[in-house]
């Protein structure tokens, strides 16, 4: 699964619809609705670890993925099992060089809010990985053309 900051993963481009979705991955195996958000729905492939959200408001159009796909990569670099170093400075680095540091005790997030897009690690691992479509300012998203 090769990720495309700010447009997706490998076909799967933000702002496609479920309908268009499925089509790629096959039926979910789980279609929830986010507790906190009853404007998001989330569909859900348990065999390639991999759930999609998609906004209600924004014409049920897919906008946030979430994986632990461990065959995720960025030009050609696997993610996960890696140590955080290497992933922000020689995966990333060309990309980010401006991280945010959050401490939950057993896990830490280091994330990147101009790609909207969420590394989580545990003992200094990457252990799951999160990427939504971006914003363009404090209420539009930045659709991919």
């Amino acid at each position: 699964m090769e990720l495309k900051p700010k447009i997706g993963i490998d076909n799967l481009k933000f702002g496609m619809s479920r309908k268009e979705i499925i089509a790629i991955l096959g039926e979910p195996d789980r279609t929830l609705t986010n507790e906190d958000d009853n404007n998001e729905v989330m569909l859900e492939w348990n065999e390639k670890k991999l759930r999609l959200s998609f906004f209600k408001d924004e014409k049920d159009r897919f906008g946030y993925i979430r994986t632990k796909n461990t065959s995720l990569n960025y030009n050609g670099h696997e993610i996960f099992d890696k140590k955080i170093e290497i992933v922000k400075d020689e995966i990333f680095g060309n990309l980010i060089n401006d991280w945010e540091v959050e401490d939950y005790g057993f896990f830490e997030t280091h994330t990147c809010e101009k790609y909207w897009l969420t590394l989580y690690v545990e003992y200094g691992i990457v252990i799951d990985f999160e990427i939504g479509v971006p914003f363009k300012n404090d209420s539009d998203y930045d659709w991919p053309k």
